[in-house]
């Protein structure tokens, strides 16, 4: 019996220790950067923090297929990158409030195709689900201005929020416009100047650098 209740006891240890959550980094640069090894797939765990092991390794999963599509092209139509999607998918239908399943979705489709309707829906979703997450808005500021998802007006609406709450409230997270700036393409530069002139236009001449 106290065997039994030992190994429960170590299994319950090894399962919330494990469940030490992953988040996207500040500099939307850096994803993948600090993942290595393999996202094991715990499906079928009969354990109780099943699916939160489930939703960090799919996430873990997905950063590491991130980083590897901005390395090259090619990963982007491999059967790894298919497979991160399916993943994620999958986890999503048993946890649709994970904020950070939702980027990562819109994170693999949009490298796989930008103009895809799923981009702007897991997008969106994230947006819902976590509107104000702060860990989430460099992110979402760095895909929607590098990718040029600024097509709808509600998109645009969600990323200025992020700009204005960055500016106004998290003082510290400011650098995190200046590298999603930089990694911009014309159309999201305008849009964040734009954005910042009309929130702090002191911070303007920082944007630029």
């Amino acid at each position: 019996m106290a065997l039994t209740v030992t190994v429960g006891c170590y299994a319950i240890v090894s399962a919330v220790t494990a469940l030490r959550r992953t988040t996207f980094p500040a500099d939307a640069a850096e994803i993948g950067a600090r993942w290595t090894g393999d996202a094991t797939s715990v499906l079928g765990t009969r354990s109780p923090f099943g699916s939160e092991l489930e939703s960090n390794h799919s996430l873990i999963g997905a950063l590491q297929t991130i980083e590897s599509g901005q390395q090259g092209p090619t990963i982007l139509r491999s059967i790894a990158h298919t497979d991160a999607l399916s993943r994620v998918r999958r986890t999503l239908s048993t946890s649709p409030y994970n904020p950070e399943l939702w980027l990562a979705l819109a994170l693999l489709q949009v490298q796989r195709d930008p103009h895809d309707p799923v981009v702007v829906e897991a997008l969106k979703m994230a947006y819902f689900v976590a509107p104000n997450d702060a860990r989430l808005m460099p992110v979402r500021i760095d895909m929607v201005a590098h990718f040029d998802a600024l097509a709808l007006p509600d998109v645009k609406d969600l990323v200025r929020n992020d700009i204005r709450l960055i500016l106004i409230r998290r003082s510290g997270s400011r650098s995190a416009l200046v590298s999603a700036y930089r990694r911009a393409s014309k159309l999201g530069k305008a849009f964040l100047e734009d954005a910042v002139e009309s929130i702090d236009p002191s911070f303007l001449a920082t944007l630029r650098g």
